[in-house]
């Protein structure tokens, strides 16, 4: 179990490196979205001064046809470079690695796709050596889906949750309709709200698409007794301030050396005050929610729906 960590700012890692978190995910140019966009350089540079941390770079986007040749280029380059492993979702991008043999641990990560052990164990056999556990399923899943799946998973445990994107500017349409000025570029000045409900969610556009993300931040400080088995516990920094950020790494990475010092139960509360002082709006996400369909209702949905039409 180890933290690893969405990188929004290059400086703060000595202070990350000095609590002991050593794995960090890098946005780059080709990545959908990030908390921070690395050039090649920078990525370069990150890597030669701190040879002791593993970096993973995000190729989390579904690409189109014209866009391959260059993210192929820029793939031998990142093969160049001291990178651990990549994040991705578009399998063009574990098959591009496959054809030219690299040697990068390759992370799946389809935000909400990951949601049962059978595909894991087949996606192994196909090349992913490590995955990120869908967040939209309860906890109870998420363990279950751990206990089955041979290879390493990653478990979001903090920060804003990824709820919907499109490669279209669905703000500058809008704008263009309603003939409204806002910033529409901003990760935090604007929210969505659908009528009739209680939760508001951060949207904006970029260059990539239009973004939705969870107004409340995740957490699990308080639930490491249940997500030990983890290999990584990740931090979404997405949104977050570069105080922030550091708070609260700092704050799992203690809870971990507790944890592994069995007085975590002893300190926890401390933690979870340190948390709350922090000001942010904090959830729990679908962790303690019941999945709605599951595969067998489904199919008895189907089979019912297919008796009433005969």
């Amino acid at each position: 179990m180890k933290l690893i960590l969405s990188l929004n700012r290059k400086e703060r890692l000595y202070d990350y490196v000095s609590m002991g978190i050593d794995t960090f995910i890098l946005g780059c140019e080709y990545s959908f979205y990030a908390p921070y966009y690395y050039s090649l350089e920078d990525i370069k540079t990150i890597c030669q001064q701190y040879p002791q941390c593993h970096f993973y770079v995000a190729l989390n986007a579904l690409y189109d046809e014209h866009d391959i040749e260059t993210l192929k280029n820029y793939i031998d380059e990142l093969s160049k470079l001291s990178i651990y492993g990549i994040i991705f979702e578009d399998f063009g991008v574990l098959q591009i690695v496959k054809d030219k043999q690299y040697s990068f641990d390759m992370m799946y990560a389809p935000e909400t796709l990951n949601t049962n052990a059978m595909t894991l164990n087949v996606l192994k056999e196909q090349g992913v050596t490590s995955a990120q556990i869908a967040r939209v399923i309860p906890l109870e899943e998420q363990l279950l889906i751990q206990q089955q799946v041979n290879m390493p998973l990653m478990l979001q445990v903090h920060g804003v949750e990824y709820i919907a994107a499109s490669k279209r500017a669905l703000l500058s349409n809008y704008q263009k309709a309603s003939g409204l000025e806002f910033d529409k570029e901003s990760q935090t000045r604007l929210t969505i709200q659908a009528r009739n409900s209680d939760y508001a969610f951060h949207i904006y556009e970029d260059q990539k698409g239009t973004h939705i993300f969870s107004f409340t931040r995740l957490y699990m400080l308080d639930l490491l007794n249940q997500i030990h088995h983890f290999d990584y516990l990740y931090i979404e920094t997405l949104m977050m301030s570069e105080e922030e950020a550091v708070e609260v790494a700092s704050l799992y990475s203690d809870a971990l050396k507790s944890f592994e010092n069995h007085t975590y139960d002893r300190d926890v509360k401390a933690y979870m005050r340190l948390l709350y002082q922090l000001k942010t709006p904090l959830d729990r996400g679908f962790l303690f929610d019941q999945t709605v369909y599951k595969l067998e209702d489904v199919r008895k949905m189907d089979h019912e729906k297919n008796q009433s039409n005969h």
